[in-house]
């Protein structure tokens, strides 16, 4: 609420008793409250010609939902910043300078970022000695990921996939299961199933077998994704000795855990 007053104070545009509003209405959560007040900040124009109801929502710029919010600040920004920001999002929490650069193809990538800084998306985590920065909440990284369709979305998983290998050529053992969790959600299914099947060899040669397990069990979907029988053989049977090992049967592998898996589910 202190925050809340002192940008009252700063901009003048909403009455105290609308303020303590948006306070209710975010019910404790600090994130609401910061996207509730960075929502009227955004739309200050808008607002100096506003006559405002009793209620805040009936301002139709806000919606009741934090993800709604989320959402309207990622359509808020230019369109090339937004393409940035969701190519960022399918690396991850935190990405490298250097695989963006490679992934984006942004025009204006120096420019692109200092928006996204500036509107409190990302923020820089290092600058030394390889450029790297992080979405300021993971809430906003989903947010930026629910904007793409799911095509497009298979496409830019394939796009930082290749970038991966391309940057990590000299230690593509190093990376085999980042590789593997790229490629399993891109079109490019085969080389999830190379991937995942030497993540899950590796993962076995360590002892690692739960985790070889889930590996491989992600391997044998994709395999009966690609009708690859062979492929489906080889899998089958690494699982199986793995079961010997352990004298215990892996549990059944559900990728519905994953709503991300969207290249091997339909």
């Amino acid at each position: 609420l202190a925050a809340g007053r002192l940008w009252h104070e700063r901009s003048g545009s909403l009455k105290m008793a609308e303020l303590e509003q948006i306070v209710r209405g975010a019910e404790g959560n600090p994130l609401y409250l910061e996207e509730l007040l960075n929502a009227f900040v955004d739309n200050t124009d808008f607002l100096r010609g506003l006559t405002w109801a009793p209620t805040v929502t009936q301002a139709r710029i806000l919606t009741p939902a934090l993800e709604s919010l989320l959402l309207a600040r990622i359509d808020r920004l230019p369109p090339e910043a937004r393409k940035l920001a969701q190519a960022a999002a399918l690396i991850g929490r935190s990405f490298r300078l250097r695989l963006l650069e490679q992934v984006s193809g942004a025009p204006d990538m120096e420019g692109d970022l200092s928006i996204l800084l500036r509107a409190d998306i990302i923020r820089e985590l290092r600058r030394y000695p390889d450029p790297e920065y992080t979405f300021k909440h993971g809430l906003l990284r989903r947010a930026c990921l629910s904007t793409l369709p799911p095509g497009r979305r298979r496409e830019l998983y394939g796009a930082v996939g290749a970038a991966f290998e391309t940057l990590h050529a000299d230690a593509i053992d190093d990376h085999l299961e980042v590789l593997a969790h790229y490629f399993s959600r891109s079109h490019d299914l085969p080389k999830a199933l190379e991937y995942l099947e030497r993540a899950g060899a590796k993962a076995s040669e360590l002892d690692a077998v739960v985790q070889a397990g889930e590996l491989l069990g992600r391997a044998l979907k994709v395999a009966e994704k690609l009708e690859n029988a062979a492929a489906r053989q080889r899998v089958q049977r690494h699982l199986s000795e793995l079961e010997a090992r352990t004298g215990e049967r892996l549990p059944a592998l559900d990728l519905r855990s994953d709503p991300e898996d969207s290249a091997l589910e339909g």
